[in-house]
């Protein structure tokens, strides 16, 4: 029987899902609102296996903050309550479904910390530049991943599928909560615009793509930059729009890096050229030669912290 926490506001909604974990042969160990959260917690004599938090936006970041601090369980982050029966009845079987699979143990005895996020921008050409780029890319690096690619929805899984094959790193396909961490490149799916969190995790928005690009590279670099800020990083590869040239302001303002592919490697330039013109950019060069900087800034850094 797997004991749960869960943190919901509305005691309705609270309660619903209370009757319904427990049908499921969970035990639900501490219910609570957001305002009594640490207070309670406090009061346990147990750990809780795995935490589901359903909270406003404006309240959920200092919750997983509190809970980060306090215990290594996994944190779902469930997604809005649905405002219809028939919805509720797929939401519910959805998350049962997410349930078992954050409770399946993992292995992995070499976990890396993940100290930067390299957000990948690319369109025309994008696909060849990027593996390029990644397979040179070793996996071991503190550093994780999220690419945006100009790509029709058919073609999504085909990209993740190609980019297991010919690199290093674990990929994954965003369409639903995920998590970025190292060693991991993380493909956001056009129909699917992310929502970044606190300590790694990404959640689906409510809110749709608001330009003409689906993904759009711009509207991710926003979300990244409120996070990461001096830790975030963004690559603008070949491609035949201006989508990333908002992006590298954005980075460049929060302390963050800005380079691009350079354009003699590019199978259309306009995307790193619209970069370029901003004046933040600080390195260019071929998708071989920004792996190579990266790799040996990354283990300088490494290096010096000893």
């Amino acid at each position: 029987m797997t004991q749960l926490a869960l943190v919901v506001d509305d005691p309705r909604q609270r309660s619903w899902l209370e009757n319904q974990l427990v049908k499921a042969s969970h035990y639900v160990l501490l219910s609570c609102s957001a305002d009594e959260l640490e207070v309670l917690h406090g009061r346990l004599g147990e750990k809780p296996q795995i935490w589901l938090v359903l909270l406003p936006a404006t309240r959920i970041e200092r919750a997983l903050g509190y809970i980060s601090a306090v215990s290594e369980a996994p944190t779902l982050v469930l997604d809005d309550w649905p405002s219809q029966r028939e919805q509720l009845i797929r939401w519910q079987a959805q998350l049962l479904r997410k349930l078992e699979a954050a409770l399946v143990p993992t292995v992995n005895p070499a976990v890396v910390e993940l100290r930067q996020v390299w957000l990948l921008g690319a369109s025309l050409g994008g696909p060849q530049a990027v593996t390029e780029f990644l397979s040179a890319v070793p996996a071991s690096l503190p550093v994780g991943f999220v690419y945006v690619q100009h790509i029709e929805e058919a073609f999504d899984k085909a990209l993740s599928t190609h980019l297991l094959r010919h690199t290093p790193h674990d990929i994954a396909m965003f369409t639903g909560e995920s998590r970025l961490q190292a060693g991991r490149v993380l493909i956001i799916a056009p129909e699917t615009k992310p929502r970044f969190l606190p300590f790694g995790r990404v959640i689906p928005s409510s809110k749709g793509w608001r330009g003409g690009y689906r993904p759009c590279i711009d509207e991710v670099a926003e979300g990244l930059a409120r996070q990461y800020r001096q830790q975030l990083g963004l690559i603008v590869f070949s491609g035949t729009c201006n989508d990333g040239e908002q992006a590298a302001r954005q980075v460049h303002a929060v302390g963050g890096r800005v380079w691009t592919q350079a354009i003699s490697s590019c199978a259309s330039d306009t995307m790193p050229e619209a970069a370029n013109r901003t004046g933040v950019v600080s390195v260019s060069g071929t998708p071989a030669e920004l792996a190579a900087t990266l790799t040996s800034r990354l283990r300088k850094e490494d290096a010096e912290r000893g």
